[in-house]
């Protein structure tokens, strides 16, 4: 499976499109691989990367394993590493950020109890719920920072969404944060939406808002295809 994707800030400008592609490894695990380039929140100047996602689709649900994320400058040179392991066993999640121009590199672990997901999985994790009749689900992200955040996904209305000029009847999904006594905090790290095609096979087909972290750009993703 392969489909492309552009990504425009909320005045209609393009910052960056990507390629996604997903082989199937072995049983039920999955390789998906994005490869993109523009302008994206938190560097300077245009990029380029390529992330590379190993993860289980099961009959219930998505569960990732592992990342690698390669970002490279417009001379070709990697100026950024993210890495994700993911220890199902033991409900573990360690991250390692790597800032090479910076010389910066952190590692966090991460212990989760629910579901987990980051962005790469949030779509297919989406598509799994509709495909299994679910409406909500409280998931656990891990983001790019490394950072660490409770969501609530669920299925808000259904409507009719213009996608490259053809109509789409749509599922569209709540992406909101689970702040506990931290809520105000959610005037800055504001909920985001995406939309699924409403019947089978509830391919993704837009996203709004924040493009990455909680300082980054609201922006909206929209499929190619």
């Amino acid at each position: 499976m392969s489909t492309s994707y552009i990504c425009r800030d909320m005045k209609g400008a393009e910052r960056w499109h990507a390629d996604v592609e997903v082989k199937k490894k072995d049983g039920n695990v999955y390789l998906l691989t994005e490869k993109g380039e523009g302008i994206y929140s938190s560097f300077d100047g245009p990029i380029s990367w390529v992330a590379e996602m190993e993860y289980e689709d099961t009959y219930e649900t998505i569960r990732p394993l592992s990342l690698e994320k390669r970002v490279y400058d417009e001379k070709g040179n990697m100026i950024r590493l993210e890495e994700q392991k993911f220890d199902l066993v033991n409900n573990v999640a360690t991250c390692t950020h790597k800032d090479f121009p910076r010389k910066i590199s952190r590692t966090r672990k991460f212990k989760f109890n629910k579901d987990i997901v980051n962005r790469l999985l949030l779509a297919p994790y989406a598509q799994k719920l509709l495909e299994r009749g679910k409406r909500s689900k409280v998931v656990q992200m891990v983001s790019e920072e490394p950072n660490f955040y409770t969501l609530e996904i669920s299925i808000v209305d259904e409507e009719i969404v213009n996608i490259n000029g053809r109509m789409r009847k749509a599922c569209k999904f709540s992406i909101d944060p689970k702040l506990g006594v931290l809520n105000f905090v959610k005037v800055f790290f504001p909920r985001s939406y995406a939309w699924h095609l409403a019947k089978p096979d509830f391919k993704w087909l837009r996203y709004q808002g924040l493009e990455g972290d909680i300082k980054s750009e609201k922006v909206e993703v929209t499929t190619e295809d």
